[in-house]
């Protein structure tokens, strides 16, 4: 079975909490795991575990950056369309499903959320 689990920023203290993630009225909580009480947490963060892990075996969730070897390109991990999606640099074009052996060739170098830079890779530097 595989493991559902969600992430989200504490809306206090900004700290990342795991857990599950439920809804109750306008506030969204994160319950984090064997824990009775959540943590309202800021709901445009919040990030799926995609059941995917990078060459160094940290999770890999909705929101992430990826980088690709020696590659400038940038990856941004979305739910789109129903699935969990790799978006090159941005570009919803070079979006595609997400099921290559990721172990083998992903690094998590961050978040959409803390590390927004890292994103903006100006077009034409691939090498």
């Amino acid at each position: 079975m595989r493991r559902i689990v969600f992430r989200a920023q504490d809306i206090a203290s900004n700290k990342w909490l795991y857990g599950d993630l439920r809804h109750h009225k306008d506030d969204v909580c994160i319950f984090e795991q064997g824990g009775t009480k959540g943590e309202q947490v800021k709901r445009d963060t919040v990030g799926q575990f995609t059941s995917l892990y990078d060459k160094n075996g940290k999770e890999i969730f909705e929101g992430d950056i990826l980088k690709v070897g020696g590659c400038r390109q940038r990856i941004e991990v979305r739910f789109v369309r129903g699935v969990f999606a790799f978006l090159w640099d941005g570009n919803l074009d070079d979006e595609f499903p997400t099921g290559s052996p990721t172990q083998e060739w992903a690094e998590v170098i961050g978040n959409i959320h803390d590390n927004p830079e890292l994103i903006k890779q100006p077009k034409g530097n691939n090498g």
